[in-house]
This record gives C-alpha cells, structure tokens and sequence, in this order.
C-alpha cells in the first residue's frame, strides 16, 4: 500500500482514547451527580411524611381532647353517665397519642418541650374534670365551680399549645419544600451549562482531528471494500455455522436447546419472530420453542398435521421457502415502542443423516438476502443432529436414572452385606498383616499358607453358623412380635370385657351413693360408697396392669411441659394430709429454698409416681409420721417420700420393684395390693430420665428417693423400659435413715409461701373465731394489702394463691365472706364463684368481686354482691368491707315480687317467706318503680305479663331510672320465651324460668342464692326442694340424647343417670337403629356412642353421621372400653367430637355433655 495510505496509529489511538475516556467520565460525573441529588430528595421527602404524620396525630389528640371536653359537659349538665362514655374513652388515647407524638418528635426539643407542657397541662385538666365528675355523682353544686372558668382556661390554654405545636411542624414543612425546590433547580441549572460546554469542546476537537484522518481512511476503505465484502459475507457464514454450532454443546434437554437456538438465530440474522417444529413419529410437527410470540400465541399449545400449512410442505419438499412480501395481517409483532407485521418468512426444515426431523420458521421485518438463505442451508444439518442428538441424551438420562436407582438398591443390599461380614473382615485384616509380615520369611511360607487356608475354613463355617443365629434371631423376633400383638389384643378384649360391667355397677353406686331421692338411709348409702370404691380400686388395678404393658410395649406416650415442682408437691400435700388425719399420721412438707420455680417434666406421670410413693408410706405406717420434701441437686430434683412405717429388708429391697411382687409375699400378710404400683413407678422414672433410690431400715421406716432432671424432653429413640428382664435402674441400701422431724399432735402442712396467713390461729381449738374473710388472689402485693385491711377492720383472714387452695379453704373453714379475683393461675375465679355457689355448704357465703378483668356483669348474675375493678384505691377497697359488713349485719332480706295474678302472688310469697324475709308484693310496673326508686332490695321477682307494661318494658324502664339500687332480677313467667325475646332479657337477667312442674324448686333455688341464706337453716321440705332442683342440671333439662349400646346393664345405668338429670334419653342399640332414631327423631342435641356394637360398630355408624350434611354439627362423644393408645385416635379420625373410656366417671361425662351440649337453656 503507498506511504500516503498509511495510518496514524498514534493520532488514531489519541483520539479513540480521548473519545472514549471523556465520555465515561462525564457519565460518571452526571451518575455522581444524580445519585446525590436523589438522595437529597428521598432524604426531604421523609422528612416531609414525617410532618404530615406529625401533624396528624396532633389534630387527633385534639379531637381526643375534645371528645373528653363534650363528653364531661354532658355528664355535668344531665348527670347520666353514658355522657361520660367519650370522656372515659378519649381519657387512655389521649395518653397514649402524647406518648407516641413525643417519640415522633424527639429530635425536636422545641417541640418535645411544648409536647410535656401540653401533657402536664392536660393532666392538670383531668384532675379538674375528675374533681367535677365527683361532685356531679356526689349531687353536689358544680354551676359555680364550672362559672369560675378554671377548666375552660386549662383547655383553652392547652389548644394554644397544640395549634402552636401544629403551626411549628406546618412551618418546618413548607421550609423544606423549599428548600428542596431550590437546590433542584439549580443543581439542574449548573449541570446543563456544564454538560453543554463540555460537550460543545469535546466536539469542536473532535471534528477537527478526524477531519484530517478521514481521507487517509476514505482511500484504504474503496481498496479494500470489495474484497472485503465478499470475506465478510463468507466469515458471517463460517461464523455463524461455528457459533451454532457452539450453542448446541452441553444442551442436555430439548427445551432448553430449542430455545438457544432460535435465539441465536435472532441475534445473528435479525429475526423478530421465529419458532421450532419438531416432527413426531406420526409425521405432525408439534412447536418445542418460539421467539417474539405475543403472550396470545405463546399460550396456545401447536400441534400441526402432516400435511397441514406451509411448515409440514417445507419438511415434505425438503427445501427451503421464502415468503414476501406478507399480506398485512400476517402476523404482528410487537415491542414496547408499536406494533407491526413482518416483511418476509423463511421456512427451512431440518434434518439428522438425511432424515428431516423438525422445521425451523423465522420473521424478518426486512427483505430476505441471499446470505440468510446460504447460512440456513449451511446450517440446517447441525440443528437437525443437535436436536437428534439432545433426544439420544434424553433419553439416556432416562435410562440413566433407571440404572442409579439400580445402583442406590445395590448400594443398600451391599451395605446390609457389608454389616453381615464385619467379623469376616476383620479376620481378613488379620490375615493380611500375617502376609505382610511373611513376605521377609520365605521358610515359613508354605506352613503360614496351610494355617491360612485351616483359619479361612474356619472362618466360612463360623460365617455360615452366624448366618444360621441370625437367621434363629429373626424367627424369634418375629415370634416376639406376634406375642406382643396377640398380647395387646387380649389386653384390648380383657379390658373392654371387664370395663362394660364395671361402668355399669360405678355408674349405679355412684347414682345411690348420691341419693338424691333422699330414700336411702345412711347404712345403704355407705353399702353403696362401698361398692364404688371396691369398684374404682378394680379400675386401677385394669389401669395398672394396661400401663405396664404400655411400658413394656415401648408405647406409652409422654408429654413434657413446664411445671412448679412446688405446686406439685403442695397439690399432693391436699390430698394426703386429710387421709394422714384420719390414720392419726402426721404429715410434714418440706419445699428447700433451692429447688428451681419450673421444671419440664410429664406431670401426670410425676404425679402418678408420688402418688404410689405416698400411698405404700400411708399402707404400710401405721404410727408417727410421713415427710414428702423437695430438694435442688444439680440438674436435677430430687422428691423424697419418707415414713416412720414397718421399713424393708435388705434382701427384699431389689424384688419389691419387680411386677406382682411385695416384700411379704406369702397368704398371710398383712398389707393387701398387687405388687404393681413400684414396678410401674421405676419404668416411669426411667423413661422421665430419672430414677428412684430407696433407703430403708426393718422396724425405723423407708424412704423412697425420686430423681428428675429439671430440664427433660422426650428421648427421640431408645431401648423399651420395663419388662421380666430390664435394669432396674434404682439404689437400694440398709444404712440409717435420714433424720426426721418429729412428729407432732396437730399435723400440719409447712409449704413456703409469701407471708404466713391466720390459718395457724384458726386451728387452735381455744382460740375465739370472730369474723373471717377468705382472700383469693395469686398477686401476693395485693394480698397482703387485703390481708392487711381485714386486720384492720377486726377480721381475721386466709390468703389462697391458687384457685383450688381457695376452693378447698372455703369448705374446710367455712368463712364469714370471700375476696375473689378472676384471673387465677390455674382456673378462672368465675368458676370458683360457680362451685361456691353450687354446693350447699359455701352458696350462703357472700363473695365481692376484685379483679382487673371486666367481668362485673358475669359476676353478679353468678351471686356475687359486688364488683370492684382494679386498680383500686384504698377507699375503694374500705367500701368493699363496708359492703361485706353490710350483708353480714343485715337481718332482713327484702325481696320485691310484681305479679299481677294474685292466686301466683300468694303462692309465691308462701314459697319464699321466712322470719327473715321482708317480701313486698305488688301488682303492676308503676307500683315496682315507685318501690325501686326509695328502697334497696336484696333481690326482685317478676312476671312478664302485668296489666300496664309488659316486664321487658319494666326491666327497660328500671336501667334508664335513677333507682336505689338495681337488684339481681329473676324472671319467673308462664308463656315460652323466641331466643330473641331470650337475649333481650338475658340483658338484665341470667336467672329465666319458665312455670312448670318444677318451677318452684328452682324459683326457691334462685332465690335463696341471691338472698345468702344457709341452706342448711331451712325447712327439711325446702332443702329436699333444693336438693332435687339440683340433681337436675339446667343444662341437661329437656335435652334430648341419643344413646348408643348394645349392653342391656350399661343402657340402664346411664338412662338412669341422665334422665335424674332432666334429659330426655332416646335408645338404639346398634348403628342401624342410631341412623334411624336420627332420621325420624329431628331434635336430638347429642350422640353418646358405643364403640364396639353388632352390625354396624360406632367408628362406621359415626363416619355415616358426618356424611349427612344434617348431622355436621350434632355433638358425637365416642364411649369404649378397649382403652388402648389408638382407640382416641379412630374415634377422633371418624368424626366424633370428643372421647370417653369405660367405666365412665359421672362427673367427667356431666362435664363433657356441659361442654358440647347447645348453648340455649331451656327452662
């Protein structure tokens, strides 16, 4: 080429590097620039919603604050206090809207100032308002108080501050909305000029300098076009057969291949629409890939027949087609900017070795150029064999999959080999150190080979015996197995054939033991206690003997949970202290400071495991005492149980803990059981991660060791605990016993608690009894301050944490009132107050409510005498004794009666009077208001139907009055009430009844509850009223149930036991006639169902129930005697709604029908 032609390299790179270096720089310099200035922006935007959400929730503390003002002005200007609804609802948001407003704006101290100078002038108003809302319930004078203006400007100055405050955030936002605005604008200012003076001389150079190179290019290029163009066109082929190529390496699905191809034929061709057929074995083209379809196309699954459009006539004439130009409506191709048709369409088919295996269709919005035509034709081969080539791999990777499957089953089986040989290998290592070590003693060789060989014999028959002891074990598993399951199954039909029986003759005592007839004498209500208890001890006998099959079956289920240990051992002290009374016994608790306040362990194995303890040591002493303590060791805890009883020889220690076995095991002993109760305890023990130690001397006592660790989670597998040979993990040892308190007279119960009550003084036999409060509150703070004030006020007081302690000191001590809140630890005090008040000996006792919980209204209908919610101010509680001492003082109970029948009246007043019962009877509503309005009464009866207002309008009339009280109401009518009118007067009343056979018992039964009479100053006639109004639940009165059951003995009792409950019992005897009853009897509330029945058995019968859609919601309690550990799970999984296990506890099964049984009561 001439010198003229030749290049400037330097110039040239000169200016490439100064074009593209500057370019970057400057778009780095604008990204820099951007990127700050949008910080800037998000950074004023917060600010900003940080204002406005400011702003907000000012203006809503001041319509807060308004609320309150209205709502005080209301209440001093009507004196009702539903004005004071918006003041007592604003009252807690305001204080909490301050709170949240202050935390928005403590960056500000302007602001936070201004915010403490409104909260402090707010709480200046509310004791302003506190002060006139008194006055007003006081009836006192508050027109002059409020003329004065003290309130008016507190709350005048107070919306200064706030309007202050708001005008502040609203300044502070507008400053910067301006701010942001400015440096906006000149940021984009300055960076215009910049950019275009920097672009305008990057472009004058620029022009300049290639200017000059530009003809010395012009020349070389007209040389070089030519040859050029026609090494381009063939590289562009040569290229894009190499690069095709290229993509189809290492594609192993067909999918992903299909699509790697179009879109290289896009990229390198210009292609905007394009799509892959692959052709079938029947000849059809189905599309595998697309490129550029709308979503429309790309949905529709293709599928084109053999000689079905220009795609299966390209595959049948094996050559390529050129389409153009299209009609319009072709086809349309779209991209964000429009939408537009293709100009031409190569269709061109694809083939392996000669075969045409798919058809390859591409769109160009270009005129179609000879060498799009050459790189198709160059090209189709490769895509054909890449496409063949792709199902080849398919299809091995089918086959693939096939053989490692193989290969994990031959893994699995080489591994069991493996473990069959271990002792083989060994051998095998043994034989080769031998080798190694004879290599260097050639003489040997042949000697050490026979030994081989002998040691090799050997070993294949000692491999072929342990393959026949393996063998022998497996058999024997086996053979243990279906002893195991045989063994169940008898366990299973054992217990459901001994349990039928038995649930019979229980429930029968149970219902004479009650004698709610009151026709048995007292002889034959204790043969009928005795029958009962033999009856429960056969139970837990069944139950004993289940459990360690359980154990020794490996299928007991264990469920850890926190507990208090303390709790635990003070629940145990309840119910053996009393039987320890009666054997003159006493009982001593011993809880060290130590022991921690929660452990996880299952309690009702714990329990159950104290529970033996304590009752061998009750067996077996018989003088001095018992000691149960609680001490820290470690990780664990340890729970002893020691006795001053006949203690144990050394060589009877281990066998006691076996099954069936006691340390004097001959006829003739002594001391009965079955041997169970300390076999069943170690296993326990065991499988709580624990074990039991025993210390013991023949003549001095025993005592019995129970160690836990504090923190234990079921063990996630592990060898079955218990059995004739398992390890009894237990210490036994003859060595002195520890020391032990000695015994004294009165035995008590020493459990650690917060403060030490009167309960000591109360069990002195010559100390005065005086007045006695009950306290039931778990917040030892406010016990003692009650506990505190009834010394006060001359009463002595008992202190319960816990709902059961409550319960329990109440029978025992028989208070003079009870304190009681609601929310106790272990249940709720509402039902404490619904037990108080059940049972005969405790419902006279007055009960005041002092609970934080809003349960007043529950509380009272329940028979309390008043509600106090917490917090509460010492004057609040001085009125709640006021309160008590008034019930106790009172001598005359009133009681107001509205009824317009006189014959009704003088009934009623005749059921109800008494020497201390004032009774005002009257007539109509006017004349009961007129009363209400000047008189308190203790409690009020009233007719629905009166001659000038119905009794729903009276009771309206009532809470809308100013009354001297409102008193507990009974609603006592003749006419069915719709649910509607039901709810309505459930408003004011929980007590309805309906007249009827047994109205009067249950109108006496009412009465003498709210009035706090003792039951047992009655007439004999009424409580033989009251005791038969209470063998006959509310809840159970008119129900209808369903009972299922084959058995003759168990229909008898539970019918029994139910209709003295006032339900009405309908019978079937298999599933058939439970299906029918339900089709021809609608109003059934619920379905007792046995589960073992000819026929049909109750698990199908129960599954056919929930298949009616009738039937979705009818309650279905499944009864059944296996008791075995799946039994609740079929039941459950058929479709019943709860589970119950023979013999059935009355007290259980009255709990669950209360539970599922319909909500409405019918009277």
């Amino acid at each position: 080429m001439p010198n003229s032609t030749m290049l400037d390299d330097r110039g040239f790179r000169r200016i490439l590097v100064r074009n593209v270096t500057l370019p970057l720089a400057a778009g780095v310099v604008s990204a820099g620039v951007f990127v700050v200035l949008l910080a800037y922006l998000i950074t004023t935007m917060n600010w900003v919603e940080h204002s406005e959400r400011v702003i907000g929730n000012a203006n809503q503390i001041g319509k807060e604050m308004v609320d309150m003002e209205t709502g005080l002005r209301g209440y001093l200007l009507a004196g009702d206090e539903a004005f004071l609804q918006p003041y007592v609802a604003a009252k807690p948001k305001v204080a909490a809207n301050l709170a949240g407003l202050m935390k928005l704006v403590e960056d500000n101290p302007t602001q936070v100032d201004r915010l403490r100078t409104i909260q402090y002038q707010q709480q200046q108003w509310d004791q302003y308002a506190q002060e006139m809302i008194r006055l007003r319930a006081a009836n006192g004078e508050v027109t002059g108080a409020v003329k004065t203006g003290r309130g008016k400007n507190q709350f005048d100055e107070i919306r200064r501050q706030l309007d202050s405050f708001v005008n502040t955030e609203l300044r502070m936002r507008l400053d910067r909305n301006d701010e942001a605005r400015s440096v906006t604008t000149w940021v984009a200012v300055v960076y215009l000029l910049l950019t275009l003076g920097v672009g305008g001389i990057l472009a004058w150079f620029g022009r300049r300098e290639l200017t000059g190179l530009s003809g010395v290019y012009t020349k070389a290029l007209n040389e070089h076009a030519e040859h050029a163009k026609l090494l381009q066109q063939q590289a562009w082929l040569r290229t894009g057969q190499s690069e095709l190529a290229q993509q189809g390496i290492g594609q192993l699905a067909l999918p992903q291949l299909s699509s790697t191809l179009l879109q290289f034929l896009a990229r390198y061709m210009g292609v905007v629409v394009g799509a892959l057929y692959l052709r079938a074995p029947d000849g059809s083209f189905r599309r595998v890939a697309s490129y550029g379809f709308s979503a429309e196309w790309e949905l529709q699954d293709q599928q084109l027949k053999p000689t079905e459009s220009l795609v299966a006539q390209a595959a049948l004439e094996r050559r390529i087609i050129r389409l153009e130009p299209l009609p319009a409506n072709y086809i349309q191709v779209s991209s964000g900017l429009g939408v537009g048709a293709p100009a031409s369409v190569l269709l061109a088919p694809v083939d392996s070795d000669g075969e045409i295996n798919g058809v390859v269709e591409l769109g160009l919005l270009r005129q179609i150029s000879e060498r799009d035509v050459d790189l198709l034709a160059m090209v189709k081969s490769n895509i054909g064999a890449a496409i063949a080539a792709s199902l080849s791999r398919q299809r091995l990777q089918e086959v693939l999959a096939e053989t490692q499957q193989l290969n994990e089953e031959l893994q699995v089986q080489q591994e069991e080999l493996r473990t069959a040989n271990e002792e083989l290998e060994e051998q095998s290592r043994v034989l080769e150190e031998s080798q190694a070590s004879l290599e260097n003693q050639k003489a040997e060789l042949e000697q050490t080979n026979e030994q081989l060989a002998e040691q090799g014999n050997a070993l294949d028959q000692k491999n072929a015996e342990l393959e026949k002891a393996q063998l022998d074990l497996e058999e024997r598993a086996r053979d243990l197995e279906r002893a195991s399951q045989y063994k169940s199954q008898f366990l299973a039909n054992m217990s459901h054939e001994l349990r039928t029986p038995l649930n019979s003759s229980l429930i029968l005592a149970k219902l004479l033991s009650e004698n709610a007839q009151g026709n048995l004498n007292d002889e034959q209500v204790r043969f009928a206690n005795t029958i009962y208890s033999a009856g429960n001890d056969l139970l837990n006998l069944i139950n004993d003997i289940l459990d360690i099959s359980k154990v020794e079956a490996g299928k007991l289920d264990l469920v850890p949970e926190q507990l208090s240990a303390r709790h635990v051992v003070e629940g145990m002290a309840m119910v053996f202290e009393p039987l320890a009374q009666q054997k003159k016994l006493a009982f001593q608790l011993v809880v060290a400071d130590s022991v921690t306040p929660h452990m996880v362990t299952d309690r009702q194995r714990l329990e159950q495991i104290l529970k033996n303890l304590l009752s061998n040591a009750l067996k077996f002493t018989s003088a001095g005492q018992i000691t149960l303590s609680v001490q820290a060791h470690g990780d664990s805890v340890a729970f002893s149980v020691q006795d001053t009883g006949i203690g144990i020889r050394a060589e009877d220690q281990q066998g006691i803990f076996n099954a069936f076995q006691q340390a004097d095991g001959t006829t003739s002993r002594k001391y009965g059981g079955t041997g169970l109760g300390l076999s069943i305890s170690r296993d326990l023990a065991q499988l709580l991660g624990g074990g039991i130690s025993l210390v013991s001397e023949p003549g001095k006592g025993s005592c019995f060791t129970l160690t836990l660790p504090i923190h234990w989670s079921t063990p996630q597998a592990g060898p079955r605990v218990g059995g004739a040979n398992a390890p009894a993990m237990i210490e036994t040892t003859s060595a002195p016993l520890p020391a032990m308190p000695a015994p004294t007279p009165a035995p008590a119960v020493h459990v650690p608690r917060a403060f030490d009550d009167d309960r000591a003084l109360l069990d002195e036999e010559s100390a005065p009894r005086g007045r006695l409060v009950l306290v039931v509150e778990d917040d030892a703070t406010f016990a003692r301050i009650l506990y505190e004030l009834a010394h006060e006020k001359q009463y002595h007081c008992l202190v319960a944490f816990e709902a059961e302690e409550g319960l329990a000191l109440a029978r025992q001590y028989k208070p003079d009132a009870v304190l009681l809140d609601i929310r106790l630890p272990d249940r709720s005090g509402l039902s404490v107050l619904q037990l108080l008040k059940d049972d005969a000996q405790t419902r006279h006792i007055p009960v005041h409510v002092v609970s934080g919980a809003d349960n007043g209204e529950a509380a009272l209908h329940l028979g309390a005498i008043g509600y106090a919610l917490k917090p509460t101010t010492r004057e609040q509680l001085m009125e709640v004794f006021r309160r008590i001492e008034t019930k106790l003082t009172q001598k005359i109970k009133r009681v107001l009666l509205v009824e317009d029948d006189d014959r009704q009246r003088d009934s009623v007043v005749q059921l109800i009077s008494d020497d201390d019962v004032e009774i005002f009877a009257v007539g109509s509503g006017q004349e009961a208001l007129a009363l209400l309005r000047d008189t308190v009464y203790d409690c009020m009866i009233i007719d629905l139907k009166l001659p000038d207002m119905q009794g729903n309008e009276l009771l309206q009339r009532m809470a809308g009055e100013s009354l001297a009280a409102f008193p507990p109401v009974i609603v006592y009518t003749g006419r069915n009430l719709s649910r509607e009118e039901e709810a309505d007067l459930h408003k004011y009343s929980r007590s309805i009844i309906i007249k009827g056979a047994r109205s009067p018992e249950r109108l006496l039964d009412e009465v003498t509850l709210f009035l706090h009479k003792v039951e047992a100053d009655l007439s004999s006639e009424r409580q033989r009223m009251l005791k038969t109004v209470r063998a006959r639940d509310r809840v159970f009165e008119g129900r209808r149930i369903l009972l299922v059951d084959d058995d003759v003995r168990n229909i008898f009792a539970l019918t029994s036991a139910l209709e003295q409950k006032g339900a009405l019992v309908e019978v079937g005897r298999n599933g058939h006639e439970a299906l029918d009853k339900l089709d021809t009897i609608p109003d059934i509330d619920l379905v007792l169902m046995d589960v073992m029945m000819p026929g049909m058995d109750g698990l199908e019968a129960t599954r056919r129930i929930r298949a009616d859609a009738r039937f979705a919601r009818l309650p279905v309690i499944a009864i059944t005697a296996k008791a075995m550990k799946d039994d609740q799970e079929q039941c459950l999984a058929a479709g019943a709604s709860d589970y119950l296990a023979k013999p059935i506890d009355l007290s259980r099964l009255y709990s669950l029908l209360r539970v599922w049984m319909p909500n409405a009561e019918r009277s």
